[in-house]
């Protein structure tokens, strides 16, 4: 019973320190993120659907990490109904030395009509070309930092929207706080 007690009682602590040093310094509201696809592997169909690793790089060209450059995977997951789930993991490095880490989780474009069979059929021909049309984007963030001056990005999710072009492999991506900004 004792440990309990000072279980929680540190989980409390940690989480009240937390909350106190993210509204402390909120910071920028928003961040704008440009890349590009630099390549991809079809992995093939795995339990879940078809799955895409796509590696790409670019440059937050708005925000708090303007000018920082990176290089980013996503573990693209097509479902079998069609849901595509973007799971990233990026890294960049900003012109002052900053270096942050972040997740995405989230969702690209609408669910597709054709069946997975006929996606997967598609997506392993070897003329297959994706469509030039820009997905919308939307989900999830967040980033993690040793730097002192953007501690706040340690405490804060950040929701993000966007366009992803597959055929010119092109995205551009803004992140925006979804912390309290009236504190």
């Amino acid at each position: 019973m004792r440990k309990s007690l000072l279980t929680v009682t540190l989980v409390v602590l940690v989480a009240v320190a937390g909350c106190a040093t993210a509204q402390d310094e909120v910071g920028e509201a928003s961040m704008v993120l440009e890349g590009r696809m630099n390549a991809h592997h079809l992995v093939g169909l795995v339990p879940e659907g078809i799955r895409l690793d796509s590696y790409s790089s670019g440059r937050f060209t708005g925000g708090v990490l303007t000018g920082a450059t990176g290089d980013w995977i996503d573990y693209l997951l097509i479902r079998p109904d069609g849901v595509r789930v973007i799971d990233v993991r990026g890294y960049a490095e900003g012109p002052d030395g900053t270096r942050v880490a972040w997740t995405m989780k989230g969702f690209f474009a609408e669910p597709g009509p054709p069946p997975l069979e006929v996606r997967l059929e598609a997506m392993l021909d070897p003329e297959f070309e994706f469509p030039d049309v820009d997905f919308p984007i939307h989900g999830a963030a967040w980033f993690q930092t040793m730097e002192s001056e953007y501690d706040f990005l340690n405490y804060t999710v950040f929701g993000f929207t966007g366009t992803m072009n597959p055929f010119l492999g092109e995205m551009r991506i803004t992140f925006r706080s979804l912390a309290d900004q009236d504190r």
